[in-house]
């Protein structure tokens, strides 16, 4: 490459795009991993306080 290609707006823009969006999706997988570890454990806090078995 010769770093002309920063040069071009239409290429620049589909880079942020695609950076943007890997963001995103990144964001949106650590965001349902949280989401999934506070749900569980408040299954589990239920669980223990109500004096609940598993199934």
């Amino acid at each position: 490459m010769d770093g002309q290609d920063s040069d071009d707006p239409k290429q620049s823009t589909a880079d942020m795009t695609a950076f943007v969006q890997n963001l995103l999706q990144q964001m949106q997988s650590r965001f349902q991993a949280m989401s999934d570890s506070i749900v569980t454990k408040n299954i589990l806090f239920d669980l223990n306080v109500y004096g609940r078995t598993m199934p």
